[in-house]
């Protein structure tokens, strides 16, 4: 009932916010409509996607094909370590953030599992990749795309040159925090192996190879020239078509994250009207030539970070986008906003997905040791790259 409650709330405040939003400005609800929908369209389409494959077995087959890779010189908890972490940074630069969040959450859960692995300090991993290291190029995060589609670059060669220093320190960050947190985690348990074997024992999923297929065929095509919604949805209506032919127990829109989605439709419809009621103005004049000095670009990330805790990283890059200057200052409010939102649940999409996908898989990590741990990393996460522009 309570599940339910909030669900319907969520609904409304979308459909309040968006309404409020077309009636303040016509254009502007016009404007992000255009620019919230491909993402959106993404995410529960790849939902779908890694839902259903983990359904088929995926996930477990990928792990155990992981687990076979030698890494001989590493003990076996920290080689799956490695392998999660390689995994995640791959994902995140080339597939997105969320994809990571997505795909890589259950498949790091089924691997962590088997190595007798803290599964906490891998999923801290894993979302925290996910989110600082969203900077590489511009499929990486939504901002990214939306930084590149608006004016702040010319494409996707300008923006690489402007960020690819930055987002190698902060991806080095992600990984020596996770790093820390593993090792602090490996010495509280001190190898007991708390995991258990996943493994399928019965008959294979008749979906499982065509889940596999899909999986590896979309790898690529996220990061071609095709839209990167259609390749989800593509790859999203034939496994429920398999499924659905093969008599599968459940293919269910329960799969698609509803609440998260209507979460950040209901905070941007909000953001995007303030906006246009001026009541933005004070960044502009706030972070005026924060382009010119370190201490500008330190302001203007910093304050992409604060508003990305406050209400969300998307509507906080809506709304900030136009008080910052040049290629430098774009890049400072980019790394507030992708590396900066990891201290509240709510400040990344990404960040939702993730959780959502831990307790699919019967994973509890409080948001409590969460938001402790993030108000850690998160200066070191913004600061560090910021002064590599």
């Amino acid at each position: 009932m309570t599940a339910a409650l909030g669900r319907w709330w969520l609904v409304g405040a979308s459909v309040v916010a968006a309404g409020v939003l077309v009636v303040v400005s016509p254009d502007d609800a016009r404007s992000l409509l255009d620019r919230l929908t491909p993402v959106l369209v993404f995410v529960a389409a790849m939902s779908v996607v890694v839902n259903t494959a983990a359904d088929a077995g995926a996930f477990d087959a990928v792990a155990t094909g992981l687990q076979r890779i030698a890494l001989p010189r590493l003990s076996a908890p920290a080689a799956t370590w490695v392998r999660v972490v390689v995994l995640a940074v791959v994902s995140t630069a080339f597939l997105s953030l969320d994809t990571t969040a997505i795909m890589v959450t259950p498949l790091a859960v089924a691997v962590a599992r088997r190595a007798g692995v803290g599964v906490g300090a891998i999923g801290l991993a894993v979302v925290w990749i996910a989110n600082i290291a969203s900077l590489l190029l511009p499929v990486s995060n939504l901002t990214n795309l939306l930084a590149v589609s608006g004016e702040a670059f010319a494409g996707t060669g300008d923006y690489l040159s402007v960020m690819w220093r930055p987002a190698l320190v902060a991806t080095a960050t992600a990984v020596l925090a996770s790093w820390i947190v593993y090792r602090s985690s490996a010495r509280r348990s001190h190898g007991s192996g708390i995991g258990h074997d996943d493994a399928a024992t019965g008959d294979r999923d008749p979906r499982l190879r065509v889940s596999l297929v899909v999986l590896g065929c979309m790898l690529p095509l996220l990061v071609s020239p095709i839209p990167y919604w259609s390749t989800a949805v593509g790859g999203a209506f034939v496994l429920v078509i398999v499924s659905l032919r093969g008599g599968a127990p459940r293919v269910s829109l329960s799969s698609i994250p509803w609440r998260s989605l209507m979460f950040v439709v209901a905070l941007s419809s909000t953001a995007a009207v303030l906006h246009s009621l001026g009541a933005m103005d004070w960044s502009a004049r706030m972070l005026s030539g924060s382009d010119e000095s370190t201490g500008g670009l330190l302001l203007a990330g910093g304050t992409g970070a604060l508003l990305s805790n406050l209400i969300n990283n998307i509507p906080a890059f809506l709304a900030l986008e136009t008080a910052v200057d040049g290629h430098a200052g774009t890049a400072a409010l980019l790394i507030g906003v992708n590396a900066g939102p990891i201290v509240t649940p709510w400040a990344s999409l990404a960040t939702l997905l993730w959780h959502d996908q831990l307790r699919r898989n019967g994973v509890d990590v409080p948001w409590r040791r969460y938001i402790l741990a993030g108000c850690m990393v998160m200066p070191i996460a913004v600061i560090a790259p910021i002064l590599a522009v």
